[in-house]
């Protein structure tokens, strides 16, 4: 019995932390954004700025913002998956795995809903 009971409280601990295992797409997208992609990109209404403090692009790169992305009419779950599918420099070479995409446009296509 105390096992169980252990265990329902480490569960609920879990949820309540916000434990990856139980964020939705979109916000595992957001946190994705967060890493990979705000060093050029503004990824939500409150980053100041397009890039990471002490960060330079040689050149000055004007990379959308993820806000104006999601405002675009033609902006689908299709076209960002085809559009990440790509290489488009300057963009970095990064690879994420299809979950991970699916969570990003989760994440971006969520903005489209707030705007």
């Amino acid at each position: 019995m105390a096992v169980r009971a252990v265990a329902v409280l480490a569960l609920g601990a879990a949820v309540l932390s916000g434990c990856a295992l139980f964020r939705s797409d979109a916000a595992r997208g957001r946190h994705i954004a967060d890493i990979w992609c705000s060093e050029c990109h503004r990824v939500a209404p409150d980053q100041p700025s397009g890039t990471r403090p002490g960060h330079t692009l040689p050149p000055p790169v004007a990379a959308p913002s993820f806000m104006d992305i999601a405002a675009r009419p033609a902006t689908t779950a299709a076209s960002l998956e085809h559009f990440l599918a790509d290489l488009h420099l300057p963009m970095p070479t990064y690879r994420l795995s299809a979950e991970e995409r699916h969570q990003v446009i989760a994440y971006i296509l969520s903005l489209k809903a707030a705007h």
